[in-house]
Protein backbone atom coordinates (compact mmCIF):
# COMPACT_ATOMS: atom_id res chain seq x y z
CA UNK A 1 0.00 0.00 0.00
CA UNK A 2 3.24 2.44 0.98
CA UNK A 3 4.59 1.85 -2.32
CA UNK A 4 1.23 2.23 -4.50
CA UNK A 5 0.41 5.88 -2.68
CA UNK A 6 4.31 6.81 -3.08
CA UNK A 7 3.98 6.25 -7.10
CA UNK A 8 0.87 8.21 -6.94
CA UNK A 9 2.67 11.19 -5.68
CA UNK A 10 5.72 10.89 -7.53
CA UNK A 11 3.34 10.79 -10.49
CA UNK A 12 1.28 14.27 -9.94
CA UNK A 13 4.97 15.27 -9.33
CA UNK A 14 6.15 14.77 -12.75
CA UNK A 15 2.83 16.21 -13.46
CA UNK A 16 3.83 19.71 -12.27
CA UNK A 17 7.38 19.26 -13.37
CA UNK A 18 6.58 23.07 -15.52
CA UNK A 19 6.13 24.80 -12.36
CA UNK A 20 8.57 24.18 -10.25
CA UNK A 21 12.75 24.86 -9.93
CA UNK A 22 14.94 22.72 -11.60
CA UNK A 23 15.59 21.79 -7.51
CA UNK A 24 12.65 20.52 -6.76
CA UNK A 25 12.34 18.65 -10.14
CA UNK A 26 15.70 16.85 -8.75
CA UNK A 27 14.02 15.62 -5.67
CA UNK A 28 11.12 14.20 -8.07
CA UNK A 29 14.12 12.23 -9.37
CA UNK A 30 15.21 11.68 -6.11
CA UNK A 31 12.21 10.27 -4.48
CA UNK A 32 11.87 8.13 -7.17
CA UNK A 33 14.89 6.46 -7.12
CA UNK A 34 14.44 6.01 -3.00
CA UNK A 35 11.38 4.54 -3.86
CA UNK A 36 12.01 1.78 -6.55
CA UNK A 37 15.60 0.65 -4.04
CA UNK A 38 12.55 0.78 -0.93
CA UNK A 39 14.42 3.12 1.05
CA UNK A 40 10.82 4.83 2.80
CA UNK A 41 12.92 5.60 5.50
CA UNK A 42 14.90 8.35 3.63
CA UNK A 43 11.83 9.93 2.04
CA UNK A 44 10.73 11.77 4.99
CA UNK A 45 14.41 12.78 5.59
CA UNK A 46 14.72 13.95 1.83
CA UNK A 47 11.18 16.34 1.82
CA UNK A 48 12.12 17.18 5.19
CA UNK A 49 15.50 18.72 4.28
CA UNK A 50 14.06 20.42 1.11
CA UNK A 51 11.32 22.28 3.13
CA UNK A 52 13.59 23.79 5.15
CA UNK A 53 15.20 25.84 2.08
CA UNK A 54 14.06 29.21 2.04
CA UNK A 55 13.81 29.88 -1.82
CA UNK A 56 10.37 28.11 -2.40
CA UNK A 57 7.80 29.42 -4.66
CA UNK A 58 4.00 29.42 -3.32
CA UNK A 59 3.49 25.92 -5.73
CA UNK A 60 6.70 24.52 -4.68
CA UNK A 61 6.07 24.84 -1.02
CA UNK A 62 2.12 23.34 -1.42
CA UNK A 63 3.56 20.53 -3.26
CA UNK A 64 6.32 19.64 -0.89
CA UNK A 65 3.57 19.81 2.15
CA UNK A 66 1.35 18.07 0.11
CA UNK A 67 4.08 14.97 -0.03
CA UNK A 68 5.22 15.31 3.58
CA UNK A 69 1.68 14.69 4.68
CA UNK A 70 0.96 11.94 2.47
CA UNK A 71 4.49 10.23 3.66
CA UNK A 72 3.07 10.90 7.50
CA UNK A 73 0.05 9.17 6.80
CA UNK A 74 1.73 6.10 5.25
CA UNK A 75 3.45 5.68 8.92
CA UNK A 76 0.47 6.13 11.19
CA UNK A 77 1.76 9.26 11.66
CA UNK A 78 -1.79 10.72 11.68
CA UNK A 79 -1.81 13.93 13.81
CA UNK A 80 1.08 15.11 12.15
CA UNK A 81 -0.10 13.81 8.94
CA UNK A 82 -3.51 16.45 9.46
CA UNK A 83 -1.09 19.04 10.75
CA UNK A 84 1.01 19.44 7.48
CA UNK A 85 -2.03 18.71 4.62
CA UNK A 86 -4.29 21.91 6.87
CA UNK A 87 -0.86 23.76 6.41
CA UNK A 88 -0.92 22.52 2.47
CA UNK A 89 -4.34 23.49 2.02
CA UNK A 90 -3.26 26.89 3.61
CA UNK A 91 -0.88 27.95 0.98
CA UNK A 92 -2.97 27.10 -1.91
CA UNK A 93 -2.58 28.99 -5.30
CA UNK A 94 -3.86 29.46 -8.19
CA UNK A 95 -2.85 27.40 -11.50
CA UNK A 96 -4.69 23.85 -12.15
CA UNK A 97 -2.17 22.05 -11.18
CA UNK A 98 -2.05 23.77 -7.71
CA UNK A 99 -5.89 23.02 -7.87
CA UNK A 100 -5.35 19.75 -7.93
CA UNK A 101 -2.64 19.19 -5.04
CA UNK A 102 -5.80 21.37 -2.80
CA UNK A 103 -7.92 18.84 -3.98
CA UNK A 104 -5.87 16.13 -2.94
CA UNK A 105 -5.12 17.39 0.51
CA UNK A 106 -8.80 18.11 1.15
CA UNK A 107 -9.55 14.10 0.05
CA UNK A 108 -6.46 13.23 2.61
CA UNK A 109 -7.66 15.32 5.35
CA UNK A 110 -11.79 13.97 4.92
CA UNK A 111 -10.05 10.37 5.11
CA UNK A 112 -7.77 11.19 8.17
CA UNK A 113 -10.25 12.91 9.94
CA UNK A 114 -12.94 9.76 9.28
CA UNK A 115 -10.59 7.32 10.74
CA UNK A 116 -10.47 9.55 13.54
CA UNK A 117 -13.99 9.08 13.98
CA UNK A 118 -14.28 12.98 13.48
CA UNK A 119 -17.44 12.94 11.44
CA UNK A 120 -18.12 16.88 11.23
CA UNK A 121 -14.61 17.59 10.36
CA UNK A 122 -14.17 14.58 7.27
CA UNK A 123 -17.74 15.92 5.94
CA UNK A 124 -16.73 19.51 5.64
CA UNK A 125 -13.47 18.74 3.69
CA UNK A 126 -15.27 16.21 1.92
CA UNK A 127 -17.85 18.53 1.11
CA UNK A 128 -15.45 20.74 -0.27
CA UNK A 129 -14.02 18.15 -2.51
CA UNK A 130 -16.30 15.40 -3.50
CA UNK A 131 -17.48 17.36 -6.90
CA UNK A 132 -13.93 17.67 -8.07
CA UNK A 133 -12.97 14.05 -8.67
CA UNK A 134 -14.47 13.01 -11.81
CA UNK A 135 -15.46 9.61 -12.60
CA UNK A 136 -13.74 7.07 -14.51
CA UNK A 137 -10.19 8.26 -13.65
CA UNK A 138 -11.11 9.23 -10.15
CA UNK A 139 -14.19 6.45 -8.98
CA UNK A 140 -11.65 5.49 -5.91
CA UNK A 141 -11.91 9.52 -4.48
CA UNK A 142 -15.48 10.16 -6.01
CA UNK A 143 -16.63 6.58 -3.94
CA UNK A 144 -15.04 7.33 -0.47
CA UNK A 145 -15.88 11.00 -0.56
CA UNK A 146 -19.23 9.93 -0.78
CA UNK A 147 -19.63 7.54 1.68
CA UNK A 148 -18.45 10.29 4.34
CA UNK A 149 -20.98 12.57 3.28
CA UNK A 150 -23.63 9.80 3.54
CA UNK A 151 -22.07 8.81 6.91
CA UNK A 152 -22.22 11.98 8.31
CA UNK A 153 -25.48 12.79 7.78
CA UNK A 154 -26.81 8.80 9.12
CA UNK A 155 -24.98 10.05 12.39
CA UNK A 156 -27.52 12.93 12.11
CA UNK A 157 -30.27 10.89 11.76
CA UNK A 158 -30.99 12.62 7.94
CA UNK A 159 -31.51 9.28 5.95
CA UNK A 160 -33.21 10.73 3.06
CA UNK A 161 -29.81 12.58 2.47
CA UNK A 162 -27.59 9.79 3.80
CA UNK A 163 -29.56 7.20 1.01
CA UNK A 164 -28.66 9.49 -1.60
CA UNK A 165 -25.21 9.44 -1.20
CA UNK A 166 -24.87 6.05 -0.15
CA UNK A 167 -26.82 5.37 -4.12
CA UNK A 168 -24.11 8.03 -5.45
CA UNK A 169 -21.60 5.65 -4.32
CA UNK A 170 -22.68 2.09 -5.04
CA UNK A 171 -23.43 3.08 -8.59
CA UNK A 172 -20.11 4.49 -8.99
CA UNK A 173 -18.56 0.74 -7.37
CA UNK A 174 -20.44 -1.27 -9.61
CA UNK A 175 -19.17 0.45 -12.81
CA UNK A 176 -15.64 0.88 -11.47
CA UNK A 177 -14.29 -0.99 -8.13
CA UNK A 178 -16.22 -3.66 -6.79
CA UNK A 179 -13.98 -4.28 -3.91
CA UNK A 180 -15.70 -1.07 -2.58
CA UNK A 181 -19.24 -2.50 -2.76
CA UNK A 182 -18.56 -4.18 0.43
CA UNK A 183 -18.21 -0.96 2.40
CA UNK A 184 -21.15 1.20 0.50
CA UNK A 185 -23.31 -2.28 1.69
CA UNK A 186 -21.92 -1.78 5.37
CA UNK A 187 -23.34 1.13 5.87
CA UNK A 188 -26.53 1.00 3.49
CA UNK A 189 -27.23 -2.24 6.12
CA UNK A 190 -27.79 0.14 8.88
CA UNK A 191 -30.33 2.62 7.42
CA UNK A 192 -32.17 -0.58 6.85
CA UNK A 193 -32.18 -1.62 10.25
CA UNK A 194 -33.04 1.66 11.60
CA UNK A 195 -36.27 1.57 9.38
CA UNK A 196 -36.64 -1.51 11.13
CA UNK A 197 -36.46 -3.66 7.35
CA UNK A 198 -34.42 -6.14 9.33
CA UNK A 199 -34.48 -8.61 6.51
CA UNK A 200 -32.97 -6.61 3.79
CA UNK A 201 -30.27 -5.21 6.25
CA UNK A 202 -29.37 -9.21 6.48
CA UNK A 203 -29.37 -9.62 3.33
CA UNK A 204 -27.70 -6.92 2.43
CA UNK A 205 -24.57 -7.63 5.55
CA UNK A 206 -24.32 -10.83 3.58
CA UNK A 207 -23.72 -9.72 0.32
CA UNK A 208 -21.21 -7.29 1.81
CA UNK A 209 -19.22 -10.28 3.78
CA UNK A 210 -19.81 -12.16 0.19
CA UNK A 211 -17.66 -9.55 -1.47
CA UNK A 212 -14.85 -8.48 0.97
CA UNK A 213 -14.31 -12.48 0.79
CA UNK A 214 -13.86 -12.56 -2.74
CA UNK A 215 -12.15 -9.40 -2.56
CA UNK A 216 -9.50 -10.90 -0.05
CA UNK A 217 -10.53 -7.82 2.32
CA UNK A 218 -10.13 -9.10 5.74
CA UNK A 219 -11.24 -5.45 7.40
CA UNK A 220 -13.90 -4.66 5.49
CA UNK A 221 -15.66 -8.52 6.41
CA UNK A 222 -14.71 -7.30 10.05
CA UNK A 223 -16.77 -4.56 9.50
CA UNK A 224 -19.62 -5.94 7.99
CA UNK A 225 -19.59 -8.83 10.10
CA UNK A 226 -19.43 -6.35 13.66
CA UNK A 227 -22.52 -4.26 11.90
CA UNK A 228 -24.68 -7.79 12.03
CA UNK A 229 -23.81 -7.73 15.59
CA UNK A 230 -25.31 -4.88 16.54
CA UNK A 231 -28.46 -4.64 14.43
CA UNK A 232 -28.95 -7.98 15.57
CA UNK A 233 -28.60 -6.99 19.38
CA UNK A 234 -30.82 -3.32 18.14
CA UNK A 235 -33.44 -5.55 17.31
CA UNK A 236 -33.22 -8.14 20.17
CA UNK A 237 -31.73 -11.17 18.63
CA UNK A 238 -29.21 -11.49 20.88
CA UNK A 239 -28.85 -15.51 20.36
CA UNK A 240 -27.76 -15.05 17.02
CA UNK A 241 -25.55 -11.83 17.84
CA UNK A 242 -23.57 -14.06 20.19
CA UNK A 243 -22.84 -16.40 17.53
CA UNK A 244 -22.03 -13.90 15.05
CA UNK A 245 -19.56 -12.48 18.02
CA UNK A 246 -17.78 -15.66 18.49
CA UNK A 247 -17.21 -15.29 14.97
CA UNK A 248 -16.00 -12.02 14.72
CA UNK A 249 -14.17 -12.37 17.73
CA UNK A 250 -11.95 -15.14 15.09
CA UNK A 251 -11.70 -12.68 12.57
CA UNK A 252 -10.83 -9.63 14.88
CA UNK A 253 -7.47 -12.00 16.25
CA UNK A 254 -6.08 -12.38 13.17
CA UNK A 255 -6.89 -8.41 12.07
CA UNK A 256 -4.99 -7.26 15.80
CA UNK A 257 -2.01 -9.78 14.65
CA UNK A 258 -1.74 -7.64 10.86
CA UNK A 259 -1.80 -4.31 12.49
CA UNK A 260 0.26 -5.25 15.41
CA UNK A 261 2.91 -6.12 12.10
CA UNK A 262 2.23 -2.77 10.74
CA UNK A 263 2.79 -0.83 14.43
CA UNK A 264 6.34 -2.43 14.16
CA UNK A 265 6.97 -1.55 10.51
CA UNK A 266 5.71 2.16 11.46
CA UNK A 267 8.12 2.02 14.65
CA UNK A 268 11.37 0.58 12.63
CA UNK A 269 10.61 3.12 10.04
CA UNK A 270 10.32 6.40 12.79
CA UNK A 271 13.37 5.32 14.49
CA UNK A 272 15.26 4.91 11.00
CA UNK A 273 14.14 8.03 9.74
CA UNK A 274 15.98 9.67 13.02
CA UNK A 275 19.53 7.78 13.17
CA UNK A 276 19.51 8.70 9.33
CA UNK A 277 19.14 12.28 10.54
CA UNK A 278 21.32 11.87 12.95
CA UNK A 279 24.18 10.44 10.89
CA UNK A 280 23.70 13.34 8.70
CA UNK A 281 24.60 16.31 11.12
CA UNK A 282 27.27 14.56 12.78
CA UNK A 283 28.68 13.86 8.93
CA UNK A 284 27.99 17.76 8.34
CA UNK A 285 30.09 19.07 11.64
CA UNK A 286 32.87 16.25 10.65
CA UNK A 287 32.98 18.16 7.01
CA UNK A 288 33.35 21.35 8.87
CA UNK A 289 35.71 20.48 10.69
CA UNK A 290 37.77 18.80 7.86
CA UNK A 291 37.50 22.03 5.83
CA UNK A 292 38.33 24.52 8.45
CA UNK A 293 41.25 22.43 8.79
CA UNK A 294 42.10 22.95 5.31
CA UNK A 295 42.34 26.41 5.37
CA UNK A 296 44.88 26.71 7.70
CA UNK A 297 47.00 24.32 6.21
CA UNK A 298 46.69 26.46 3.22
CA UNK A 299 47.40 29.15 4.41
CA UNK A 300 50.89 27.88 6.13
CA UNK A 301 51.63 27.08 2.70
CA UNK A 302 51.10 30.31 1.66
CA UNK A 303 52.85 31.67 4.43
CA UNK A 304 55.70 29.68 4.16
CA UNK A 305 56.65 30.95 0.79
CA UNK A 306 57.50 34.48 1.77
CA UNK A 307 61.12 35.16 2.40
CA UNK A 308 62.51 36.54 5.58
CA UNK A 309 59.52 36.07 7.89
CA UNK A 310 59.57 32.77 6.37
CA UNK A 311 60.70 31.56 10.49
CA UNK A 312 58.00 33.83 12.55
CA UNK A 313 54.99 32.14 10.26
CA UNK A 314 56.04 29.07 10.83
CA UNK A 315 56.41 29.42 14.93
CA UNK A 316 53.24 31.55 14.85
CA UNK A 317 51.18 28.60 12.73
CA UNK A 318 52.40 26.00 15.14
CA UNK A 319 51.57 27.84 17.90
CA UNK A 320 47.73 28.57 16.54
CA UNK A 321 47.64 25.16 15.49
CA UNK A 322 48.65 23.70 18.81
CA UNK A 323 45.93 25.91 20.65
CA UNK A 324 43.78 24.88 18.01
CA UNK A 325 44.18 20.77 18.42
CA UNK A 326 43.52 21.50 22.30
CA UNK A 327 40.30 22.76 21.05
CA UNK A 328 39.56 20.30 18.71
CA UNK A 329 40.64 17.44 21.05
CA UNK A 330 37.92 19.23 23.89
CA UNK A 331 35.77 19.38 20.90
CA UNK A 332 36.31 15.73 20.70
CA UNK A 333 36.00 14.56 24.14
CA UNK A 334 32.93 15.97 24.19
CA UNK A 335 31.54 14.20 20.76
CA UNK A 336 32.66 10.99 22.37
CA UNK A 337 30.54 12.16 25.44
CA UNK A 338 27.69 12.68 23.54
CA UNK A 339 28.20 9.21 21.32
CA UNK A 340 28.65 7.19 23.95
CA UNK A 341 25.23 8.89 25.89
CA UNK A 342 23.25 7.96 22.41
CA UNK A 343 24.97 4.43 22.58
CA UNK A 344 23.32 4.07 26.21
CA UNK A 345 20.18 5.27 25.30
CA UNK A 346 19.70 3.07 22.20
CA UNK A 347 20.85 -0.14 24.58
CA UNK A 348 18.28 1.10 26.82
CA UNK A 349 15.39 1.10 24.41
CA UNK A 350 16.71 -2.18 22.42
CA UNK A 351 16.55 -3.61 26.33
CA UNK A 352 13.09 -2.21 26.35
CA UNK A 353 11.88 -4.15 22.96
CA UNK A 354 13.63 -7.59 24.01
CA UNK A 355 11.18 -6.99 27.88
CA UNK A 356 8.19 -6.73 25.81
CA UNK A 357 8.57 -8.90 23.57
CA UNK A 358 9.81 -11.38 26.08
CA UNK A 359 6.93 -10.50 28.27
CA UNK A 360 4.21 -10.96 25.33
CA UNK A 361 6.12 -14.59 24.01
CA UNK A 362 6.07 -16.14 27.39
CA UNK A 363 2.79 -14.60 29.40
CA UNK A 364 0.73 -14.95 25.87
CA UNK A 365 1.63 -18.64 25.43
CA UNK A 366 0.11 -19.83 28.64
CA UNK A 367 -3.05 -18.56 27.68
CA UNK A 368 -3.33 -19.27 24.65
CA UNK A 369 -2.07 -22.53 25.05
CA UNK A 370 -4.97 -23.41 27.57
CA UNK A 371 -7.53 -21.75 25.26
CA UNK A 372 -6.21 -24.71 22.76
CA UNK A 373 -6.62 -27.35 25.12
CA UNK A 374 -9.78 -26.74 26.15
CA UNK A 375 -11.36 -26.05 22.66
CA UNK A 376 -9.72 -29.52 21.48
CA UNK A 377 -11.37 -31.39 24.54
CA UNK A 378 -13.78 -34.12 23.80
CA UNK A 379 -16.11 -32.79 26.37
CA UNK A 380 -16.48 -29.71 25.20
CA UNK A 381 -17.71 -31.48 21.60
CA UNK A 382 -19.93 -34.83 23.25
CA UNK A 383 -21.39 -32.83 26.73
CA UNK A 384 -24.32 -30.82 27.37
CA UNK A 385 -24.53 -27.65 27.63
CA UNK A 386 -24.13 -26.71 31.03
CA UNK A 387 -20.45 -28.09 30.52
CA UNK A 388 -20.15 -26.05 27.71
CA UNK A 389 -21.10 -22.69 29.21
CA UNK A 390 -18.64 -23.54 31.69
CA UNK A 391 -16.17 -23.80 28.96
CA UNK A 392 -17.05 -20.62 27.12
CA UNK A 393 -16.58 -18.80 30.96
CA UNK A 394 -13.11 -19.91 31.01
CA UNK A 395 -12.17 -18.59 27.83
CA UNK A 396 -13.72 -15.51 28.44
CA UNK A 397 -11.71 -15.20 31.29
CA UNK A 398 -8.86 -16.18 29.61
CA UNK A 399 -9.47 -13.27 26.91
CA UNK A 400 -9.55 -10.92 29.90
CA UNK A 401 -6.44 -11.58 30.83
CA UNK A 402 -4.99 -10.56 27.85
CA UNK A 403 -6.59 -8.19 27.12
CA UNK A 404 -5.63 -6.42 30.39
CA UNK A 405 -1.97 -7.79 30.12
CA UNK A 406 -2.28 -5.96 26.07
CA UNK A 407 -3.25 -2.75 27.30
CA UNK A 408 -0.65 -2.83 30.29
CA UNK A 409 2.03 -3.65 27.82
CA UNK A 410 1.43 -0.80 25.32
CA UNK A 411 1.38 1.56 28.29
CA UNK A 412 4.31 0.44 29.66
CA UNK A 413 6.16 0.55 25.95
CA UNK A 414 4.33 4.23 25.61
CA UNK A 415 5.57 5.54 28.67
CA UNK A 416 9.38 4.04 28.29
CA UNK A 417 9.44 5.70 24.65
CA UNK A 418 8.77 9.30 26.24
CA UNK A 419 12.22 10.94 26.07
CA UNK A 420 10.94 14.51 27.12
CA UNK A 421 7.98 15.26 29.21
CA UNK A 422 5.17 16.83 27.12
CA UNK A 423 3.51 19.93 28.06
CA UNK A 424 0.55 20.43 30.59
CA UNK A 425 -2.40 21.93 29.59
CA UNK A 426 -5.89 22.89 30.81
CA UNK A 427 -7.97 19.83 31.62
CA UNK A 428 -11.70 19.30 32.41
CA UNK A 429 -11.38 16.98 35.27
CA UNK A 430 -15.17 15.48 34.73
CA UNK A 431 -14.49 14.86 31.02
CA UNK A 432 -11.30 12.64 31.63
CA UNK A 433 -12.84 10.87 34.26
CA UNK A 434 -16.01 10.00 32.08
CA UNK A 435 -13.87 8.80 29.65
CA UNK A 436 -12.24 6.52 31.86
CA UNK A 437 -15.62 5.22 32.76
CA UNK A 438 -16.56 4.44 29.18
CA UNK A 439 -12.95 2.83 28.39
CA UNK A 440 -13.94 0.33 31.70
CA UNK A 441 -17.92 -0.13 30.93
CA UNK A 442 -17.49 -3.51 30.20
CA UNK A 443 -15.25 -4.50 33.46
CA UNK A 444 -18.53 -1.84 35.37
CA UNK A 445 -21.45 -3.72 33.95
CA UNK A 446 -19.98 -7.39 34.40
CA UNK A 447 -19.95 -6.79 38.14
CA UNK A 448 -22.77 -4.29 38.25
CA UNK A 449 -20.56 -1.64 39.81
CA UNK A 450 -21.41 1.96 40.01
CA UNK A 451 -19.04 5.33 39.57
CA UNK A 452 -20.08 7.94 41.84
CA UNK A 453 -18.50 11.56 40.32
CA UNK A 454 -18.86 13.97 42.75
CA UNK A 455 -15.73 15.95 41.07
CA UNK A 456 -17.40 19.47 40.17
CA UNK A 457 -18.23 20.12 36.58
CA UNK A 458 -16.55 23.04 36.47
CA UNK A 459 -13.57 22.12 37.96
CA UNK A 460 -10.36 22.69 35.58
CA UNK A 461 -6.51 21.15 36.36
CA UNK A 462 -3.44 21.86 34.54
CA UNK A 463 -1.23 18.49 34.21
CA UNK A 464 -0.77 16.11 31.39
CA UNK A 465 -3.70 15.25 30.10
CA UNK A 466 -1.87 11.50 28.43
CA UNK A 467 -0.20 10.49 31.48
CA UNK A 468 -3.26 11.96 33.86
CA UNK A 469 -5.87 9.36 31.43
CA UNK A 470 -3.13 6.31 31.87
CA UNK A 471 -3.28 6.70 35.86
CA UNK A 472 -7.15 7.23 36.13
CA UNK A 473 -7.76 4.05 33.98
CA UNK A 474 -5.08 2.26 35.63
CA UNK A 475 -6.02 3.00 39.31
CA UNK A 476 -9.95 2.88 38.44
CA UNK A 477 -9.59 -0.60 36.57
CA UNK A 478 -7.54 -1.66 39.76
CA UNK A 479 -10.94 -0.66 42.44
CA UNK A 480 -13.08 -2.08 40.23
CA UNK A 481 -10.91 -5.72 40.28
CA UNK A 482 -10.98 -5.62 43.53
CA UNK A 483 -14.42 -4.04 44.33
CA UNK A 484 -17.50 -6.73 45.57
CA UNK A 485 -20.29 -7.23 43.08
CA UNK A 486 -23.43 -4.44 43.45
CA UNK A 487 -20.80 -1.94 44.93
CA UNK A 488 -19.94 1.76 44.25
CA UNK A 489 -16.82 3.55 43.52
CA UNK A 490 -16.28 7.10 44.77
CA UNK A 491 -14.26 9.94 43.08
CA UNK A 492 -13.63 13.30 44.61
CA UNK A 493 -11.62 16.58 43.96
CA UNK A 494 -9.77 18.17 47.02
CA UNK A 495 -6.61 20.48 47.31
CA UNK A 496 -5.45 19.53 44.40
CA UNK A 497 -5.93 15.51 45.21
CA UNK A 498 -7.76 13.18 42.88
CA UNK A 499 -9.16 10.51 45.26
CA UNK A 500 -10.64 7.18 44.52
CA UNK A 501 -12.47 5.32 46.96
CA UNK A 502 -14.01 2.08 46.87
CA UNK A 503 -15.31 -0.54 49.19
CA UNK A 504 -13.67 -3.91 48.27
CA UNK A 505 -11.74 -6.43 49.78
CA UNK A 506 -8.64 -3.47 50.24
CA UNK A 507 -4.83 -4.19 50.65
CA UNK A 508 -3.04 -6.85 52.41
CA UNK A 509 -0.74 -4.49 55.56
CA UNK A 510 2.39 -6.06 54.34
CA UNK A 511 1.91 -5.72 50.37
CA UNK A 512 0.64 -1.91 50.92
CA UNK A 513 4.01 -0.38 51.19
CA UNK A 514 5.28 -2.63 48.20
CA UNK A 515 2.33 -1.43 45.76
CA UNK A 516 4.14 0.66 44.01
CA UNK A 517 6.82 -1.49 43.32
CA UNK A 518 7.43 -3.34 39.85
CA UNK A 519 8.06 -6.94 41.54
CA UNK A 520 4.96 -7.07 43.67
CA UNK A 521 2.23 -9.79 42.93
CA UNK A 522 -0.72 -7.65 42.63
CA UNK A 523 -3.36 -11.26 43.50
CA UNK A 524 -6.35 -11.93 42.53
CA UNK A 525 -9.44 -9.85 42.35
CA UNK A 526 -12.99 -10.68 44.20
CA UNK A 527 -14.27 -12.10 41.00
CA UNK A 528 -10.05 -14.06 40.59
CA UNK A 529 -9.85 -11.40 38.17
CA UNK A 530 -5.63 -11.73 37.70
CA UNK A 531 -3.24 -8.78 36.95
CA UNK A 532 -0.31 -8.03 34.90
CA UNK A 533 1.59 -6.56 37.57
CA UNK A 534 3.01 -3.16 36.07
CA UNK A 535 0.33 -1.05 36.01
CA UNK A 536 1.00 0.98 39.54
CA UNK A 537 3.96 0.98 39.19
CA UNK A 538 3.78 2.58 35.65
CA UNK A 539 1.24 5.15 37.40
CA UNK A 540 3.86 5.95 39.87
CA UNK A 541 6.84 6.12 37.33
CA UNK A 542 4.88 8.45 35.62
CA UNK A 543 3.30 10.94 37.94
CA UNK A 544 7.30 10.83 39.69
CA UNK A 545 8.25 12.39 36.13
CA UNK A 546 5.78 14.85 36.27
CA UNK A 547 6.21 15.99 39.41
CA UNK A 548 3.16 14.22 41.33
CA UNK A 549 2.95 11.28 43.83
CA UNK A 550 0.20 8.32 44.18
CA UNK A 551 -0.72 7.39 47.76
CA UNK A 552 -2.50 4.43 49.03
CA UNK A 553 -4.63 3.38 52.37
CA UNK A 554 -7.16 1.49 53.69
CA UNK A 555 -10.21 2.78 54.81
CA UNK A 556 -11.75 1.93 57.97
CA UNK A 557 -14.58 -0.02 57.29
CA UNK A 558 -13.94 -1.72 53.83
CA UNK A 559 -11.76 -0.80 50.80
CA UNK A 560 -9.36 1.17 50.24
CA UNK A 561 -8.35 5.01 49.29
CA UNK A 562 -6.28 6.04 46.48
CA UNK A 563 -4.72 9.39 46.16
CA UNK A 564 -3.54 10.81 42.73
CA UNK A 565 -1.54 14.22 43.74
CA UNK A 566 -1.09 16.72 41.43
CA UNK A 567 1.98 19.21 41.74
CA UNK A 568 0.92 22.69 42.43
Amino acid sequence: MKRIVLLLFLYSSYLCAQEVSPAVQQLRTNLNRLNNEKQLDSIGFLIQNHLEKNKLSGFELQLLLFFQGNYYSQIARTSDAITVLEKAVASRVEGKNAESIYNKSLFLLSDLHFTQKEYKKAFYYADLCKDKFALPNRAHEYIVLHLICGYYHYVNYDYKKSTEEFLLAEAAAKKYDRCKLSEVYVKTARIYSRRNQLDRAKRTITESVRIADSCDALENKINAIRTLREILVEHGEYEAAHKTFEKLDRLVGIEDIQTRNIRIDSFQTANKIKLKDQQNKNLKRINNSKEIKLQKQKAALVASLIGISLLVILLYCIFVLTRKQKLNNEKLKLQKAEIEDKNKELKRLNLLHQKIFTVISHDFKEPITTLKVLLDNEEVLSSENKTVSLYIKSINQQLEQADGMLTSLLDWAKAELITTVSNNSEIKLVELISRAKKELSHQLKAKNIQIENRVLRETTIVFNPTVLSIVLRNIINNAIKFSYENSVIIIEYENNEIIIKDFGKGVEPKKIDKLFKKSINPGLGTNLESGFGIGLYLCQELMLKNKGSLDVFNNESVGCTFKIMLPK
